[in-house]
């Protein structure tokens, strides 16, 4: 379990670096991080992820949970924005893909905003394997793209 420190500190880092797009209040930012089942964290970036089969209102993810059965949903992925450009957030994607097969669980699913515009969040999901599967308008109106990635490594 991740310490009240540790995610007040997520939080601050959230809101500095996540912009209005990702802004939550503290309680949200909290409840948040009690439902993820995978938290990934290092000195200037963390990653959030949830495992498939939560009762939980969150329009991405339950958009997801009508889909697959077995996922981890990647809700953010935020590395402040002095140490961006640098790998941490692929660093931290592949662990989480690690983590994923470790447990059996079948597929990576996140979303990527349109528009706003996260150009390169979509340029990571792509040269990490993920697929595109469709665009979809939040009810925020916001437009995202929902992207999968099997867990499993390819063999020669």
């Amino acid at each position: 379990m991740i310490s009240r420190a540790s995610v007040k500190r997520l939080w601050t880092l959230n809101e500095t670096a996540g912009g209005e797009t990702f802004a939550v209040s503290e309680t949200g930012f909290r409840d948040m991080v009690g439902h993820c089942d995978c938290v990934l964290t290092s000195a200037s970036g963390f990653l959030l992820g949830i495992a498939a089969g939560k009762a939980i209102e969150h329009f991405g993810y339950m958009w997801f949970q009508t889909r697959f059965d077995s996922f981890v949903f990647i809700e953010r992925v935020m590395v402040a924005h002095g140490e961006r450009r640098r790998g941490l957030a692929t660093g931290m994607v592949i662990e989480a893909l690690q983590w994923c097969r470790e447990r059996g669980i079948e597929s990576v699913v996140c979303l990527v905003h349109d528009r706003p515009p996260n150009h390169a969040g979509h340029a990571m999901c792509r040269q990490l394997g993920f697929q595109a599967i469709e665009g979809v308008m939040l009810p925020s109106r916001d437009i995202v793209t929902m992207y999968q990635r099997s867990t499993a490594i390819a063999t020669p």
